[in-house]
């Protein structure tokens, strides 16, 4: 393979974050346009070049068999019945649920709505800590929403990349505005639906407790942010910046450790989320028949992979992840630990499972100028779904939408999604 000079990679890689105009995609019994071509990695050596060749052969060799577009598959609930415990085995997690308890530790009045602060009974390791936000507006079984935070590296936060407090250095309101632009959990409470907000395992409350870790044992990679955050004062920039520099080394530690115990990270992730449903339909002001989810990047997964797990939910909207994965191959694996389930390829890929959500109503938000993922794979999702949603004689349930936006879900997207959710729920 020719070798190309700095300049020309670094020209490539410039190439990427140019706008384009933006194409929504309404959903269709047709496969949505291809749009055109941008300039891309292509040029490039893959990420691991002399093994890359292995890994597309691994990739066909995998190619996934249990697909509802599959010719052997003409009935929806016949092959949802064959796939979804597929999943849950790929998924490798089901332990001893304690009998279902939320602690209320404190409630809070805010504009327009009640905040509830609960701790979800779980298993006998942990429990779940939620924060529920209720609009004083509306009455009666009001429909519900799984709010699900992102990823972004910064996991001294959960919940509150999503939902704001009084009180919040100014830091953590400037990551959510460039996010999110907004508090968007507020945003979706004030529609009327009543919203929960957990903390997710390594996030928030649940993060790597680095002032625990020893010293001595300390990997010599993550010393020196050891160093700084145990002489920082908790809650500063400074400390927060440090703790998220170890706890991203010791994510692949963290993935290793649940690996090593037959369980996934996705796993963990799915099963929290269902004990959050269960939570949500045992309240009274809560309509079981009237369940949502919706999330960006790391949240935007969890949300494919709680709609893929459970049929309570009946409309979702995944934001900024939803690829098919062997586009991911050359050169965008880059990824967290959390987004990979060993062995589930073979049978599904990420929009074949996301699929085991119909007939329930899916919205994915695709951004364009996302360099985390191939235009080409954004695009074999949303057409793989598309034509899934067709065959199951439901397209108009489906949605596939393309901004002209870097990796975020600000305002006019949400404003897409919470439409989406009225709409369903």
């Amino acid at each position: 393979m020719p070798r190309i000079t700095r300049r020309q990679a670094l020209t490539t890689l410039g190439a990427l974050s140019l706008p384009l105009e933006r194409l929504v995609a309404q959903s269709s019994p047709l496969p949505v346009s291809t749009p055109p071509p941008l300039a891309s990695l292509a040029d490039l050596a893959p990420d691991l070049p002399n093994f890359h060749p292995m890994m597309e052969w691994l990739a066909r060799e995998n190619t996934p068999k249990l697909s509802f577009l599959d010719r052997t598959w003409r009935s929806l609930d016949a092959w949802k019945a064959a796939a979804r415990p597929v999943l849950q085995d790929r998924l490798g997690y089901a332990p001893a649920a304690l009998p279902l308890k939320a602690d209320l530790i404190r409630r809070e009045d805010r504009d327009g709505f009640t905040l509830e602060v609960v701790h979800l009974s779980a298993t006998s390791a942990y429990h779940i800590p939620a924060r529920v936000l209720i609009p004083k507006t509306r009455r009666g079984k009001l429909p519900a929403v799984l709010a699900l935070h992102c990823h972004s590296g910064k996991y001294t936060w959960g919940h509150e990349k999503i939902l704001s407090s009084p009180d919040e250095p100014a830091f953590v309101t400037e990551f959510r505005n460039g996010t999110y632009g907004r508090p968007w959990a507020e945003a979706l409470v004030r529609r009327g639906f009543i919203v929960v907000v957990i903390d997710a395992f390594y996030f928030g409350e649940r993060r790597l407790q680095v002032d625990a870790l020893e010293a001595s044992r300390v990997f010599p990679e993550a010393k020196e942010g050891y160093t700084r955050a145990r002489a920082a004062k908790p809650g500063t920039k400074e400390w927060v910046d440090a703790t998220n520099r170890v706890c991203s080394f010791y994510e692949h530690h963290t993935a290793k450790a649940i690996t090593a115990t037959g369980a996934t990270w996705p796993g963990i992730h799915v099963w929290d989320e269902m004990r959050t449903i269960d939570y949500l339909i045992s309240r009274p002001d809560v309509d079981a028949s009237r369940l949502g989810c919706v999330g960006l990047s790391g949240g935007g997964f969890r949300t494919a992979m709680a709609i893929a797990a459970d049929p309570r939910i009946k409309a979702a909207c995944v934001t900024g992840w939803m690829t098919a994965f062997a586009h991911q191959l050359k050169h965008h694996l880059r990824h967290t630990w959390m987004i990979y389930t060993p062995g589930l390829y073979r049978s599904l890929d990420l929009p074949d499972a996301a699929a085991l959500h119909a007939p329930g109503a899916l919205l994915v938000q695709q951004c364009r100028r996302d360099n985390l993922y191939p235009m080409s794979g954004m695009q074999a999702a949303v057409d793989k779904l598309t034509q899934i949603y067709a065959k199951a004689g439901i397209p108009d349930r489906f949605r596939g939408t393309f901004y002209d936006e870097p990796h975020c879900f600000k305002p006019h997207m949400q404003d897409e999604a919470f439409d989406w959710l009225e709409k369903w729920l």
